[in-house]
């Protein structure tokens, strides 16, 4: 609990109408789209400016308060959830872009900043920002949880697009890290340390993005699978014979029933992939074809391509919308979201490995995965009111991931640690997690910076 003088003095230095301890305000930053618990922070404030953020980080350093940053609050495992209370900073005043370079393909944004309202914005000048979490997420979130998306088997995820952070420090200063080169081999790169630290170690106050040309050329397919191995080993298929498809994705028969009932899209109820290509005609023409063939090889039941733009947006709408969807089948329940990514060629084992534990555990869930990279989510759904619905969710959950480290991958793929991978972090860092340790009491001494999360207590 914030002292009240601490309070006052915290409140004199932004404007009242940016400052906020009502009950409202204190509850709607209490949790975020995941299954933890709820934490209540002290007082919500909105900064307008990164000098404003220094001198409340130098105040709540000098007196020990925890800060955790707040975007949209669309985090899957806790991230913004200010676990042990304090400030919470809302950058929902922080939404401005300040500058588009065009001709540099570069773009200059507050962390506020909503993906999709970006690349409205972009699209006259014929560029996009490609990471895509399906999430009406912040750039100042995706930067801090390093997101990635349906197109990352071609394009990568957000840090590969980050070229300069301004940043302010736990001490309340403010530094400026990368270059608006596109390439620099100078000094440590500090970028990519800041990039997925779930503010951890500082707060973003401007971000350089590097863009890309939208494609002349977009084609998307559908193929339909009796079963979910022929489905998962086709991706495999897919990447080995060197196709880069912009988009891979990868969902079973209880995620296409959901869509079917949700979002009214009427595909076949079966393992699906949904494949998507983009660049020139030929090269698009070609690319899809290989792909029918190798589907049409793995016993694919239905291939169908050359869907129109409106029928396309249609699709990826409903699938970013999987979750809800998925949901609204299974009302008054919570869900648990598992996010692993495997080196491609344990891909197949490891969906098997999901499928098998829901199963067993007799916990009702969906797989859908970024299959072109490896990476897959799993939600299990459990009762709220039944403890030990939720104890069987949480198995799954931790098999899986489980799974995946023994099989050479990671506890998160796109997600961030937040709250509930922290377990698992001694197990998949060894002891360079002692090493991140140091540097995070480096750089947050006083440990204020989002206390509890990335790297645990």
């Amino acid at each position: 609990m914030i002292p009240k003088q601490d309070l006052s003095q915290l409140q004199s230095l932004v404007s009242s109408e940016r400052f906020s301890t009502g009950e409202s305000e204190l509850n709607l930053h209490a949790r975020d789209e995941s299954y933890h618990d709820e934490h209540r922070p002290d007082v919500v404030i909105y900064p307008a400016s990164a000098q404003e953020i220094s001198k409340i980080l130098a105040f709540a350093n000098m007196k020990k308060i925890p800060v955790t940053a707040w975007g949209a609050g669309t985090s899957m495992e806790g991230n913004p959830i200010p676990l042990h209370g304090g400030i919470v900073l809302d950058f929902s005043k922080m939404n401005q872009i300040l500058e588009i370079r065009n001709k540099d393909l570069q773009i200059v944004v507050q962390p506020g900043v909503i993906h999709t309202e970006l690349n409205q914005r972009l699209a006259k000048y014929g560029l996009f920002f490609p990471p895509d979490p399906g999430a009406p997420a912040t750039i100042g979130g995706m930067v801090a949880n390093n997101a990635a998306g349906i197109q990352a088997v071609k394009y990568g995820a957000t840090k590969h697009y980050v070229l300069k952070l301004q940043v302010v420090l736990a001490s309340g200063e403010i530094i400026n890290v990368g270059t608006n080169a596109m390439r620099t081999s100078s000094g440590y790169d500090l970028v990519h340390l800041f990039v997925g630290s779930e503010g951890t170690l500082g707060i973003f106050t401007e971000i350089t993005l590097k863009l890309v040309g939208i494609p002349r050329e977009v084609s998307a397919a559908l193929a339909s699978f009796s079963t979910l191995e022929q489905a998962s080993e086709t991706v495999v298929q897919l990447l080995q014979a060197g196709l880069s498809p912009a988009a891979l994705e990868l969902m079973d028969t209880e995620s296409i029933h959901a869509l079917n009932a949700f979002k009214e899209v009427k595909l076949a109820e079966q393992p699906t992939l949904m494949l998507e290509f983009r660049g020139n005609g030929a090269e698009v023409k070609e690319d899809v074809e290989l792909a029918r063939e190798l589907c049409e090889s793995n016993g694919c039941t239905g291939f169908t391509v050359g869907l129109g733009k409106e029928q396309r947006d249609k699709l990826w709408e409903a699938r970013h919308h999987l979750l809800y969807a998925a949901a609204a089948l299974n009302p008054g329940k919570r869900i648990i979201v598992t996010d692993v990514a495997v080196p491609i060629s344990k891909f197949p084992e490891l969906v098997t490995f999901a499928k098998a534990k829901l199963t067993e555990l007799e916990v009702p869930g969906a797989i859908v995965g970024h299959a072109g990279d490896g990476n897959f989510h799993v939600g299990n759904f459990y009762d709220p009111t039944k403890p030990e619905e939720k104890s069987r969710a949480q198995a799954v959950n931790d098999a899986i991931v489980k799974r995946a480290l023994e099989m050479g991958g990671t506890a998160t793929g796109k997600h961030g640690v937040g709250i509930g991978k922290t377990k698992f972090m001694p197990a998949e860092h060894g002891a360079s997690l002692d090493l991140m340790k140091q540097i995070k009491r480096l750089i947050d001494p006083n440990g204020i910076m989002n206390p509890g999360k990335k790297l645990g207590s």
